[in-house]
């Protein structure tokens, strides 16, 4: 993009040559005529200037041409986006915008947050890995307040492209008009039924920075830890258990679950709350978070429960002024309630999800875990996918993978 204006200077330097040297050497011929002695000699002379005038502008007229050619099919590029649209890029993205639930925290996955260049208001106020690991990006200007952009904000910025998720097509051709910038939306996809729609994603966002290892590496460390989940409880019993407290647009208490949690897929874990019940779906269409009346709990009975540490204050609250489910719940009975990483905050946290999956792998089955420690693993985890360890901030502010003492216990 930076060698566009030098071909747009070039080629308003020749179309104005173009006009001025002819008229020039048309007056010069008028004038000259006025020696009829000379007029002859002078129009000979004029010709041959105008003769070798053609034939060093024409030629370089040519040159420009093509490079200006050139230089357009480098510095742009035609790439498909998780929608199916054609979108035209620019060759090097040195400003970035990453708009909506998980753009931002794919990009720094990729290890290119030192390519954003704002964020979203609401950025600067999450306590979220990704931002841990980059705390610089809460430096950067917002493009709109809470999670909404600014149009006017997005086309004033010095912005490269704006990369979108949970955005439909129309919607992108129409920010895309209303802006001026490139608009590529990538599908978040997640680690339940559409693990492909996140590689995909991963392998877009390696083709748009030329970090295509990095996607590979991304995604061939997620397929290794689901393998060796399965590897390592392969043939194990089954055991129930529950995930509550899951926030989705803030935090919940103990009747917000999952019914599609990942880490019980991973394992031989049944999640009750696949069974039948009083469950009242989110009424977001891209959450698949559900509600239970806390009387379900009772009917499940499950025999661990796991409890979202971004909800503690509430989910503690319920539990205090529900005794009944200390009196009936057998994971209340043996103590086996316990805390884990936050799931969502602004959608699914994926290396979360890999954390809280060894720790409950090693919590109901410490056998077929014995060798693993979950705090070692996560901190693993987090430097892998954000290029820092950010375990001892997290442990402080969420205080995961530890036992609920209930009311009246020691």
């Amino acid at each position: 993009m930076k060698y566009d204006r030098l071909v747009f200077a070039c080629n308003r330097l020749f179309v104005i040559l173009l006009f001025c040297v002819p008229v020039y050497l048309h007056l010069s011929l008028y004038l000259s005529v006025s020696n009829t002695k000379k007029a002859k000699g002078n129009t000979m002379r004029v010709l041959k200037t105008m003769f070798i005038f053609a034939a060093l502008i024409l030629p370089a007229a040519g040159i420009i041409s093509c490079l200006s050619s050139g230089m357009n099919e480098k510095d742009y590029r035609i790439i498909k986006d998780s929608e199916g649209r054609q979108v035209q890029v620019p060759d090097t993205l040195e400003s970035v915008i990453a708009i909506r639930s998980g753009a931002l925290r794919l990009i720094c996955y990729m290890n290119m947050a030192g390519r954003v260049g704002y964020i979203e208001g609401n950025e600067k106020r999450r306590t979220v890995p990704y931002l841990m690991a980059n705390p610089e990006l809460t430096d950067k200007d917002a493009i709109g307040t809470g999670n909404y952009y600014d149009t006017e904000l997005l086309a004033a910025s010095d912005a490269d492209i704006i990369i979108a998720t949970y955005m439909t097509s129309p919607e992108a051709d129409e920010l895309q008009r209303t802006t001026g910038k490139p608009v590529f939306i990538i599908d978040y996809g997640d680690m339940k039924d559409n693990l492909g729609g996140l590689f995909s994603s991963l392998d877009l966002l390696g083709e748009l920075f030329y970090r295509k290892e990095r996607a590979d590496s991304l995604e061939q460390y997620i397929r290794n830890s689901i393998a060796e989940f399965k590897t390592r409880t392969m043939g194990a019993d089954v055991h129930s258990a529950y995930i509550g407290g899951v926030a989705y647009r803030g935090a919940h208490g103990i009747s917000s679950t999952e019914p599609g949690y990942p880490p019980f897929r991973f394992l031989p874990v049944f999640n009750v709350a696949l069974t039948q019940g009083d469950i009242i779906s989110s009424p977001l269409a891209d959450q698949e978070n559900a509600f239970i009346d806390i009387e379900q709990l009772i009917i499940w009975n499950p025999a661990y429960i796991f409890l979202d540490a971004a909800g503690e204050a509430i989910w503690k609250d319920d539990i205090n002024r529900n005794n009944i489910l200390g009196e009936t719940v057998e994971a209340f009975q043996t103590g086996n309630l316990f805390t884990v990483l936050p799931y969502n905050w602004y959608t699914t946290n994926y290396e979360n999800v890999l954390c809280n999956a060894w720790f409950i792998g090693k919590t109901v089955y410490p056998g077929l875990f014995e060798d693993i420690d979950p705090e070692s693993k996560c901190r693993e985890i987090y430097n892998f996918f954000l290029g820092e360890d950010v375990y001892d901030r997290m442990s402080e502010l969420y205080g995961p993978f530890v036992r609920v003492i209930l009311k009246g216990e020691a």
